[in-house]
């Protein structure tokens, strides 16, 4: 008979949403450095992996037209969604679960749907990684702390949103924000030039990545100007998402005015490129760093965006063009309350953005409030390794018995 404990724990991360599949891999990090025997699959209940990552994807796995935003009921995201076979894969999905039951452990990184679906599909002791909501934005339903007690721990994303679930009954604790886990320097190098004023670029991960940074060209072109007269150099740092199509980013960027050189590198800088306002790179792979060397964000990104602030890096959105800043859409008032005064919410228009981001950037007082305010919302790094040490617990609890 083999023995069990021999070949190591069996462990299934879940995630819903590109964030969180991210936050996963930090977690399946953790774990492996904790128990290098450890057998850790990874189940994206959205997007694709791309097969050369790890951990291994496994189960039915699809892109979606929303990119998961369908929470806060956005219905015409969810819509969107089951025309394009929500429905089915969902489906796919739940079947997948129900023959895992084998499993000694699995961590659900995202929503209550998320938790919900392992736990009734899955039946195995499951750990929650609460991602998606925090009591700085909204307060948890009594549905969701009803499913949220059936989780053997979950951790928060912040200590606020512990607190709240421990008192309704929840084993809840926050050891640290894991979307902090994943900024370590690789040490690339992003050919940043001294003195130059540094502007990090976050066209999100998502399928509309390349329209979106079409649209911070726009300002990111405004923006090198007036800096320009006032004596700046700009130097433009672009983040490629795992999940973007390069490209289509790169078509983006050579549509207004920049063309690029390719590096033929894979990660760091990728392409480069300048001209007589601005100096841009593509850099990927090498987020960590990216983030490190930026003065400031433009970002129209959903966890880039948080992470940035976390890292005391100010934080600017976009509104969509002629709409007023303060009835921004439902997403960007969101990641608004979670991060307060860390994210400045711009009207879109590329002349007013860029007056506005150069008037912050002559406000060293402000900058460094947003600064503040970022890394008091989004907390300490350290998440990831409490996650590993609990699911690895679990496992072998659930080994030995």
């Amino acid at each position: 008979m083999i023995d069990a404990a021999a070949v190591g724990p069996d462990i299934l991360l879940v995630s819903n949403g590109f964030g969180e599949a991210a936050i996963a891999g930090y977690i399946a990090r953790a774990i492996a450095a904790d128990n290098p025997s450890a057998r850790i699959e990874h189940l994206l209940l959205v997007g694709r992996a791309d097969p050369s990552e790890w951990p291994p994807a496994v189960g039915p796995s699809a892109h979606m037209p929303s990119g998961g935003l369908v929470t806060y009921w956005n219905v015409r995201n969810f819509a969107r969604d089951l025309r394009a076979g929500l429905g089915g894969l969902t489906l796919a999905q739940f079947r997948y679960l129900t023959r895992q039951r084998q499993r000694d452990a699995i961590v659900a990184v995202g929503d209550i749907f998320c938790l919900a679906l392992c736990l009734v599909a899955a039946r195995c002791p499951t750990v929650f990684v609460a991602t998606a909501k925090s009591d700085l934005v909204a307060p948890h339903s009594r549905l969701e702390l009803a499913i949220a007690r059936k989780a053997m721990v979950t951790f928060a994303r912040d200590a606020a949103t512990a607190a709240k679930l421990k008192a309704a009954g929840v084993n809840a604790t926050f050891a640290g924000n894991i979307m902090m886990d994943g900024l370590n320097s690789t040490g690339a190098h992003l050919g940043v030039a001294p003195g130059a004023l540094v502007v990090a670029v976050l066209p999100g991960s998502r399928s509309d990545a390349g329209s979106a940074l079409g649209e911070q060209m726009q300002r990111l072109r405004a923006f090198s100007r007036l800096a320009k007269r006032d004596g700046h150099t700009v130097q433009a740092l672009v983040s490629i998402a795992p999940s973007a199509d390069e490209h289509e980013l790169c078509q983006a960027v050579e549509h207004h005015g920049v063309q690029l050189v390719t590096s033929g590198s894979t990660s760091g800088v990728i392409a480069s490129g300048a001209d007589d306002d601005l100096q841009l790179s593509l850099v990927r792979g090498a987020f960590g760093d990216l983030i490190g060397c930026a003065d400031i964000v433009f970002g129209q990104a959903g966890t880039g965006n948080e992470q940035a602030a976390g890292s005391g890096k100010p934080v600017l959105a976009a509104a969509v063009a002629g709409e007023d800043p303060n009835k921004m859409g439902w997403y960007r008032m969101r990641q608004k309350k979670l991060l307060g005064d860390a994210l400045l919410v711009l009207p879109g228009e590329p002349d007013v953005f860029a007056a506005e981001a150069l008037r912050l950037i002559n406000d060293p007082a402000r900058m460094a409030h947003m600064a503040a305010v970022g890394r008091d919302r989004m907390g300490p790094p350290g998440g990831a390794a409490a996650v590993a040490k609990a699911a690895l617990a679990i496992a072998a609890k659930e080994q030995n018995t």
